[in-house]
């Protein structure tokens, strides 16, 4: 379903087609949320008070904006509760739950909201995703701790492993010891841009500490997870 195509439908249809989804799973339900957030930005991001917007997989169930606030704990901002169908949770002093995803800016490709009481626009035509490049792989070696402090170079890293579109990427872990929830939306931000030409992201060799906290978040039935790069690219 492409975002112009969701804000067409009702906010109960919306919500049928919620009780299809499997977060944990890739799928567009992921795009849809990621837009969602970044349009929130681009309305609210500037609004006192507001630090970060992010778009979040929240207690591990369910597709959110999450709103990270300076404000005093417990204190509410006056912003929507639900925005392009997706609820608006507020963290105040503290980074919000669940796997975060940065958002950027919203696409230009899909029309904005619509006030209540008008039509929306017919959805816009997208120009053709290029495929993946058959045969062309590319393996990423982490290491260390990824935390807040390098979560960026890893993203920046990512970008430019994905950026001649490989039929594959495999992401060594093998040699990472811990990771936050920045580095997770780094690693599930380039698994959405794969999955986006129709490519593949595999992550190996999670070493026990790194898998216990896949697990524990369920991330390990998002990724495609092997037991190292060669198992990854022989998969099909």
């Amino acid at each position: 379903m492409t975002f112009a195509r969701w804000l067409s439908i009702s906010d109960a249809e919306r919500e049928k087609e919620k009780r299809t989804w499997r977060p944990f799973e890739p799928g567009d339900w992921h795009a849809l949320a990621t837009e969602a957030a970044a349009r929130f930005n681009a309305e609210f991001g500037s609004t006192r008070h507001v630090t970060k917007v992010f778009k979040s997989l929240y207690r591990s169930r369910e597709l959110i904006v999450a709103v990270q606030t300076d404000s005093a704990p417990g204190k509410e901002l006056k912003l929507p509760g639900t925005y392009c169908g997706f609820r608006v949770v507020q963290f105040a002093g503290q980074l919000p739950e669940g796997v975060l995803v940065e958002v950027g800016p919203p696409s230009e490709l899909s029309p904005r909201p619509k006030r209540a009481g008008r039509r929306s626009e017919a959805p816009i035509a997208r120009a053709p995703v290029r495929a993946a490049v058959a045969g062309l792989h590319r393996v990423v070696p982490l290491e260390g701790e990824i935390d807040l402090h390098v979560s960026a170079g890893v993203a920046a890293k990512l970008r430019a492993a994905i950026q001649e579109k490989p039929e594959k990427v495999v992401i060594d872990l093998s040699k990472v010891t811990y990771i936050d929830s920045s580095g997770l939306a780094a690693l599930i931000n380039a698994m959405q841009e794969v999955e986006a030409y129709r490519g593949k992201l595999y992550l190996v060799a999670l070493d026990e500490p790194v898998r216990i906290i896949f697990e524990t978040l369920r991330l390990n039935q998002v990724f495609r997870i092997r037991l190292n790069v060669a198992d990854a690219l022989a998969a099909v």
